[in-house]
Formats: structure tokens, C-alpha cells, sequence
């Protein structure tokens, strides 16, 4: 049986190109792993705005472009309710009341929550992950006072007797749910202005076809205080004014 002898070492500088190898090696296999993970990790960011981007355009913004469509309408409605709660006659006020429904909705942010609850905040960079949170920042202030206005709105319709003429009492509260219901209307129609605003920024815009056919719906409801707003135009909570004095006239 023939033995195989291990080679001598033929000096440092042979040692220290081997280790080298073996280094480089090492090194090149580590980097490779890095790399994989780097695009791994990209794609599930450009997943994730992709997800955004979709909650943004087809859930969240159909019904901001609705709210801000029918605002003036509902505002209409509802001021004309206000003015006239102590001294129209209780059959007209029950027929305004009964006419008064404004959309209950729920506000999504389900992509944004699993971005903040998983490490893919870190690939997208401070700036970008801004840009997303100031538009899913006006999610749950939606959510909130879309609850709220559902809970006047039934409020109102009970505010008044079945018959029969209402009491200065009866005639009042509707007077307070109908201010109330007024500020909710408000506060809906400016923060769905906004989340339109931000979402355009992040190349989440309504689509024109859901554009339309929700002003079409909205005409054939409302009528001529139905008008298309201009998303171009900046929204009235980003103005400077908004700094000054409420909204909630």
C-alpha cells in the first residue's frame, strides 16, 4: 500500500496564500448571502407598497372621493335641519330627518399595520416610510368620526315623536344632534381631502372610472349639489388658514 506523505509547507508566504483563498472565499459566500438578502428583502418592500398602494386607491379612496363628492350635500341637509329644528312644523321636520343618511363606512389600513408590525419599515428608508404614515395617519381620525356620525344619525332619528307635534325639549335636542351631525360632516369631507392629497402623492390616485361612476351615483342621489372636486387643488386642512381658526363653521 502505497502512503501518501502531507506536503511540507514551503514557507510563509504559500501559507499565506492559502489562508487567503480560503478567506476570500468565506468572504464571497457571505457576500453572495448578503446580496440574496438585500433583493429578498426589496422585493418584500416593493410588495408591501404595492399592498398600500392598492388599500390607498381601490378601498380607502373610493370612499374619500364619495365623502368629498356628497359633503356640501350632506352639509346642506343637515344645516337646513339645524336652522329649522325650533320652529318648522314637526311633519317637515320628520321628513328631513328621515331624508338625512349619510354613508357609514370602515377605514382600512390593514397593509400599513403589517408594514409597522414587521422589519420592512427599515428597507423603505425614514423618508419614504414618512410619506406612508402621513397618509394612513387619517385613517383612524376617519374611522373614529365615521363611528360617531353613525351614532347621531340614529340619535336624530329617534329625536322626534312617531306623531304629533315635538316638544321644546324634542325640538331642541334635534337642534344639538343636527350641530353636531354638521362638525362630523366636516370633519369627514376635510380629512378625506387629504387623504386623497397624500395618497396621490404616493401614486395612489382613485382611478377616473371609479371617479366617475361615483359622481354619476352621487348625481342620481344628491342631485345638483353634486359637483367633481379638483384633487389638484390643495386641501382646505393643508392650508396655512387651517393654523388659525377652525373649519367647523
Amino acid at each position: 500500500m502505497e502512503i501518501h506523505r502531507p506536503k511540507p509547507w514551503h514557507g510563509l508566504r504559500e501559507l499565506a496564500k492559502e489562508v487567503g483563498v480560503i478567506v476570500i472565499g468565506v468572504l464571497l459566500a457571505l457576500g453572495g448571502e448578503q446580496l440574496v438578502e438585500a433583493l429578498h428583502r426589496g422585493e418584500q418592500a416593493r410588495l408591501a407598497e404595492r399592498a398600500m398602494r392598492l388599500e390607498l386607491a381601490e378601498d380607502d379612496g373610493p370612499q374619500a372621493y364619495g365623502r368629498v363628492v356628497i359633503g356640501p350635500c350632506l352639509g346642506n341637509r343637515i344645516a337646513s335641519i339645524h336652522d329649522a329644528a325650533l320652529t318648522a312644523p314637526s311633519d317637515e321636520l320628520r321628513k328631513q330627518v328621515a331624508a338625512y343618511a349619510p354613508p357609514f363606512r370602515t377605514w382600512d389600513s390593514e397593509a400599513w399595520k403589517a408594514v409597522v408590525s414587521s422589519d420592512i419599515a427599515n428597507v423603505m428608508g425614514a423618508e419614504r416610510l414618512v410619506e406612508w404614515s402621513a397618509a394612513y395617519r387619517t385613517v383612524p381620525r376617519l374611522n373614529d368620526i365615521n363611528a360617531r356620525e353613525d351614532d347621531l344619525a340614529a340619535e336624530l332619528r329617534e329625536a322626534l315623536p312617531p306623531s304629533g307635534e315635538a316638544s321644546a325639549a324634542e325640538r331642541q335636542n334635534l337642534r344639538r344632534l343636527a350641530g353636531l351631525l354638521r362638525n362630523a360632516n366636516v370633519g369627514l369631507t376635510l380629512g378625506s381631502q387629504l387623504l386623497l392629497a397624500r395618497s396621490g402623492r404616493l401614486d395612489a390616485p382613485v382611478s377616473v372610472r371609479t371617479q366617475q361612476s361615483l359622481l354619476r351615483q352621487a348625481r342620481a342621489l344628491y342631485g345638483a349639489c353634486v359637483t367633481a372636486p379638483d384633487l389638484a387643488a390643495p386641501g382646505a386642512a393643508q392650508s396655512p388658514a387651517a393654523n388659525l381658526r377652525s373649519s367647523f363653521r
